[in-house]
């Protein structure tokens, strides 16, 4: 199945949020940068940010066969040449057919199609392993890690870093 990327718009928002269903999905997801329950105000502000001519957000959809299976946000930061990847979603259904790694090329494409882009990082708790190896597959390296970054209930999350050099990503590319 070929997955294709657009902007996010606002008729996407029922059906993403309708993925995460719990206050830890959520901060899973999203961190500790939406609140709980999701509220489509925030989300329309993050939607603003993908306009106009100085872009500091952008808010995308990967879509199968006309429909959104996949969600990711980018933080783009041109002074330090980096961009950074947040919110990286799977549709429920989507999950566990192969579609992390040809969601992660679109990604990734996306990102370094961009001259001035040299790094791209994510952060992704530590618990998280499909996730990490996803990312470990995609050419991601583990930096190090926040311990004990983000309470939720009885726990306390530790945080990765993870990232991706330019190089990396063209030697990788050059492989395949």
């Amino acid at each position: 199945m070929t997955l294709k990327l657009r902007k996010f718009e606002r008729r996407d928002m029922d059906e993403l949020f309708s993925w995460f269903p719990t206050e830890r999905d959520v901060l899973q997801w999203a961190g500790a940068g939406l609140s709980w329950p999701l509220r489509k105000g925030e989300f329309r502000k993050l939607i603003k940010e993908h306009r106009g001519d100085t872009l500091i957000r952008e808010v995308w959809a990967v879509e199968a066969q006309n429909r959104m299976i996949g969600h990711f946000q980018f933080a783009l930061n041109k002074r330090l040449r980096t961009v950074g990847i947040g919110r990286i979603g799977l549709a429920p259904a989507a999950r566990g057919h192969g579609h992390a790694r040809q969601m992660m090329d679109l990604v990734l494409e996306c990102a370094f199609s961009r001259e001035w882009v040299h790094r791209v990082d994510l952060l992704v708790y530590s618990h998280n392993e499909s996730a990490i190896r996803a990312y470990q597959n995609a050419g991601f390296v583990l930096e190090g890690t926040r311990r004990e970054s983000t309470p939720i209930g009885g726990e306390i999350w530790d945080t990765h870093i993870m990232s991706l050099l330019r190089y990396e990503f063209d030697k990788r590319t050059e492989r395949e």
